[in-house]
Parts: C-alpha cells; sequence; structure tokens
C-alpha cells in the first residue's frame, strides 16, 4: 500500500467498510431525491449507523463535500478503489 492511500486511510471518519456503503447510499437517495445543498443525507446515513456526524462532515468538507451531491461528484473518487 502507498504512503498516500495509508494516510486517506487513516483520515477516514467511518470503518472503511463503511465507506462503499455510504457512497451508494447517497447515490440511492439523490436517485430518488434532489440534493437540497445540505448535508442531509448523510447525516442520516450517520445516525442510523450510530457514527458521528461532525467528523464525516469535517472530512467530507476537506475535500470539497459540502453538501451530498458534492460528496458523491468530489469524494468519492477520491477513495475508490482503497
Amino acid at each position: 500500500m502507498k504512503k498516500a492511500d495509508a494516510e486517506r486511510l487513516a483520515a477516514l471518519p467511518m470503518p472503511k467498510e463503511k465507506l462503499q456503503e455510504f457512497f451508494d447510499y447517497l447515490d440511492q437517495q439523490l436517485e430518488e431525491h434532489d440534493c437540497d445543498d445540505t448535508l442531509r443525507f448523510t447525516q442520516q446515513f450517520a445516525a442510523s449507523r450510530n457514527l458521528a456526524f461532525e467528523p464525516i462532515k469535517q472530512w467530507l468538507g476537506d475535500y470539497g463535500g459540502y453538501c451530498d451531491c458534492e460528496a458523491l461528484a468530489n469524494v468519492e473518487e477520491k477513495y475508490e478503489g482503497l
């Protein structure tokens, strides 16, 4: 594993196993509902899985994910294949 990949994994605000589940959840929700420029679906995902929302919000913001659709557009590709 490259050092950059290890650092990205260490920075995750949730278990690695939940990451693809998170992006799949956002994808599904955004197919059914428009993005309202908030992280409402991210917050729902976190609450339903007993994950702390604030660290996820901070982590997404670090990569330009300030709403649910930006989380998919800007963050998912950076973590594919980890």
